[in-house]
């Protein structure tokens, strides 16, 4: 697996972090956080796989979540996901609610990913919103 790894700002408002990871059959998963008036915007683009998923593993358990009481999560720009992120999504929301606050799903999701949803009966366990 070849990745990228840059960093933005390191405080404000705006994105203060964003990875890149690609899979061995072409596919590339690019992760971004940003902070703004106590929320922080978790932003995944490309395609997510169990051989991917550190980049946004990675977002959802940055320190800088600590501060925030809410996390939104717009997938919207995901065409493609598999149980990994069903899991890793699971595994998030327990740790917002152990300390009070709220992972939203933010956005439309494409088809393939929302059938994930549905199909797994997990739809039911998020909070979600329009971007």
């Amino acid at each position: 697996m070849s990745s990228s790894a840059t960093a933005d700002e390191q405080g404000g408002s705006g994105t203060v972090w964003s990875r890149r990871a690609a899979s061995p059959d072409g596919g590339e998963l690019a992760v971004s956080l940003a902070l703004s008036d106590g929320r922080a915007l978790v932003t995944a683009v490309g395609g997510m796989e169990w051989r991917c998923t550190w980049p946004l593993e990675q977002a959802l358990h940055h320190a800088c979540l600590a501060a925030t009481s809410e996390t939104w999560l717009d997938l919207s720009g995901l065409e493609f996901a598999d149980s990994s992120l069903l899991h890793l999504l699971l595994d998030s929301q327990r740790v917002h609610r152990a300390r009070d606050a709220r992972l939203v799903l933010a956005g439309a999701l494409q088809p393939v990913v929302e059938r994930l949803f549905t199909v797994t009966g997990t739809a039911a366990f998020f909070v979600r919103t329009p971007l």
